[in-house]
């Protein structure tokens, strides 16, 4: 009875890591990515994830197709600043390149979808662009691993288990 019952809670672990192994790699619909842009002119120059690591170029943004980028925008420096993403590797914003509001006192919120062509983009500052740029890069759906909470729960799970008999079983190997 107890080698049931061991057997039926090895099976059932191992549903569920299979169950959380095909969740990550189903290929899931495009999805929301939020990011925080820090933009000066002033020493040190360009665009950073924080106002402490400002670099030109600025760090690589990687989202899928199709993805809805939501950007806040933040001045570092106090200047005006726009920021712009270049479709056609153009020096001045084209139809259909996103393009944000101006900013420079209050950070603003801004969001856009994503192209459905992969490849990298340069993103830059439309008033400070020879300074300010950096580079999106556009993967394939699916590329980005998703860990949504039933998976890791279901992960959790399972190493518990996994956990509990073997802790079980040198318990008997003691006694």
């Amino acid at each position: 009875m107890k080698k049931v019952k061991r057997l039926f809670t090895v099976l059932l672990a191992v549903c569920f890591v299979g169950y959380a192994t095909l969740q990550i790699c189903d290929v899931e619909a495009a999805t929301t990515r939020n990011f925080t842009l820090y933009g000066s002119i002033s020493s040190p120059a360009g665009w950073g994830f924080t106002s402490g690591n400002i670099t030109s170029p600025g760090p690589l943004i990687e989202v899928e197709q199709g993805d809805t980028v939501n950007l806040t925008l933040i001045s570092k420096d106090g200047f005006t600043h726009r920021f712009w993403l270049s479709y056609t590797n153009s020096s001045s914003p084209q139809t259909g390149d996103p393009q944000s509001p101006d900013f420079s006192n209050a950070p603003v919120d801004y969001s856009f979808i994503v192209t459905n062509t992969v490849g990298t983009y340069r993103y830059e500052c439309a008033i400070h662009d020879s300074t300010m740029y950096g580079y999106l890069k556009v993967v394939p759906t699916g590329t980005i691993p998703e860990f949504q909470p039933p998976i890791m729960l279901a992960m959790f799970f399972a190493g518990t288990m996994i956990t509990l008999l073997i802790h079980k079983k040198r318990k008997k190997i003691d006694n």
